[in-house]
């Protein structure tokens, strides 16, 4: 038979230990996103690209901290706020015991491999509520082609609202997942708000896919990874039967 109250503590360990690893990614991201607050304040005038040079540095700092769970940091500027283009991205991957590289996206409307940061749900979801939020998981086609949650936050300034966001690939997450979980039985899953799985201690139930039908039907407990900010890491811990 099994301990109801072992599998109740699992959960709530796992909860804990995710919300605590994520909320701390969130809060320095939160922290340089203020920073690009700060700088399009003190600008006379409309800020151009070079007031911003000093996120090379900050995100490199923010990349490398956080490189047990993140794969790369950047931004997403808000359409027309910059004089020098109507769309401008930058984004810096992590390397091995080198500094973070620069990702180039292809901005140009008219291309074949026009990369339309305004329309993806990581730009539009803080930048129309004014809030920081995990979406995914999903796969990062137009970068490494695996599947990824992004951590994004807002940074409000009179030109806008810039996007700041992070890449956690799910094999990282599910690290942290396995060795807070701590169990074999029953069948835990770790879903995103998507219907996607984030991890989970079964094999047969595999990362990145939909959970089926007949396993959410096997449901028997479930818990909010962030019960006091569902919104913000609109995670969900499900034990199945």
């Amino acid at each position: 038979m099994r301990d109801v109250e072992a599998v109740g503590e699992a959960l709530q360990r796992t909860a804990d230990m995710l919300s605590s690893s994520i909320n701390a990614v969130f809060a320095d991201l939160e922290g340089v996103a203020a920073a690009v607050t700060a700088a399009a304040e003190a600008v006379p005038g409309v800020p151009r690209r070079s007031d911003f040079l000093f996120l090379r540095n900050e995100l490199a700092t923010f990349i490398n901290a956080h490189s047990d769970l993140i794969i790369g940091a950047g931004i997403a500027y808000a359409p027309g706020s910059l004089p020098e283009a109507p769309h401008w991205l930058e984004w810096w991957r992590a390397q091995p015991k080198a500094e973070p590289r620069f990702v180039t996206h292809d901005l140009n409307p008219d291309s074949l491999n026009y990369y339309d940061y305004t329309g993806r749900e990581w730009f539009t979801l803080p930048s129309s509520t004014g809030q920081p939020v995990a979406v995914g998981p999903y796969v990062d086609f137009g970068g490494i082609n695996v599947s990824i949650i992004t951590l994004c936050v807002p940074a409000q300034t009179a030109q806008g609202i810039h996007v700041l966001g992070c890449d956690l690939p799910l094999a990282k997450l599910e690290g942290v997942f396995l060795r807070a979980l701590q169990l074999r039985d029953p069948a835990v899953v770790l879903l995103g708000p998507n219907g996607r799985v984030i991890a989970s201690n079964n094999a047969r139930i595999a990362t990145g896919t939909l959970l089926l039908d007949e396993d959410l039907k096997r449901a028997e407990t479930s818990l909010d990874v962030s019960q006091g900010s569902p919104t913000r890491l609109p995670w969900k811990l499900i034990s199945l039967t």
